[in-house]
């Protein structure tokens, strides 16, 4: 029971400071006027639980790719370096993502698939580039099956995987074939790649890393305000196409077995985990 309890106190302290992020990532995004969304389980959150889903320990943001970079780089003067870190495909050799986290600094967080990986691994809320795909189905196909080949030599290359991960057959023929490649010429391919199609008028779009989850571009709209946690923050104006596209039945909680928790390390919560904070 006191086990619980402090697991408990640990989940809603982690999801404290994640709100913490999320705030000043809409701060900033409100100030500039970049367009954002809440994303994957953070939109589901808002409209199932009006906040966090009770189990989750994450925030997902998603933005167009122009809307992405644009943030990014008002990240370089507007963000709190000393409390906030950028971290990006570019900011750190290791980190093999195409989407972006913010970090607080002086805490540390680690997940099974990431604990080896020589990257900075704070508590972070999550900010997702979408990408336009093409309309062909057969060009679309093609060009999530390279997304598919760089991302995983990627993150095999820059140390990601768990145990069970390293003993699969594909796990060892993606291996093979980045060894010829250095991770930042695997990095540029990728970039160039998801981004080949931005300047088409599309009908659906994608994020590298999550390339399952294709959604429509004509959700991109102006958004809409919810509630989260008694904040308020943007999501998708048709939130029920949106979710109904990523879980179905969205309103109806699946079995406990399937209540996803991602932090499965110890947390340093740093500065913040002190009395008071």
């Amino acid at each position: 029971m006191v086990n619980n309890l402090m697991a408990e106190a640990e989940k809603q302290k982690l999801q404290q400071l994640i709100l913490l992020i999320a705030k000043e990532i809409a701060r900033i995004c409100d100030k500039y006027n970049i367009a954002y969304y809440l994303d994957g389980g953070s939109m589901l959150g808002a409209v199932r639980h009006k906040g966090f889903i009770p189990w989750d320990d994450d925030f997902d943001i998603a933005m167009k790719r122009s809307d992405f970079e644009r943030f990014l780089q008002v990240c370089e003067k507007e963000l709190d370096k000393n409390k906030y870190f950028l971290q990006t495909e570019w900011s750190e050799k290791n980190y093999c993502f195409a989407f972006a986290k913010i970090q607080l600094t002086g805490t540390h967080i680690i997940q099974n698939f990431s604990k080896d990986v020589d990257v900075r691994q704070g508590i972070f809320a999550d900010i997702f580039p979408y990408d336009n795909l093409p309309d062909t189905a057969s060009k679309q196909r093609w060009m999530l099956w390279r997304n598919h080949l760089w991302k995983n030599m990627l993150w095999i290359k820059c140390g990601y995987g768990t145990a069970e991960n390293r003993r699969k057959l594909s796990y060892k023929v993606f291996k093979i074939l980045g060894a010829p490649f250095s991770i930042q010429f695997m990095k540029k391919k990728r970039y160039a790649l998801i981004t080949k199609n931005n300047k088409k008028d599309t009908k659906t779009c994608f994020t590298s890393d999550y390339p399952k989850s294709t959604i429509k571009n004509k959700w991109f709209t102006k958004p809409a305000d919810y509630e989260f946690e008694s904040e308020t923050f943007k999501g998708f104006e048709k939130y029920d196409d949106f979710l109904k596209s990523l879980y179905g039945d969205y309103m109806q909680l699946p079995d406990e077995k399937d209540r996803v928790v991602h932090s499965n390390f110890k947390i340093d919560f740093g500065p913040y985990g002190k009395q008071g904070k």
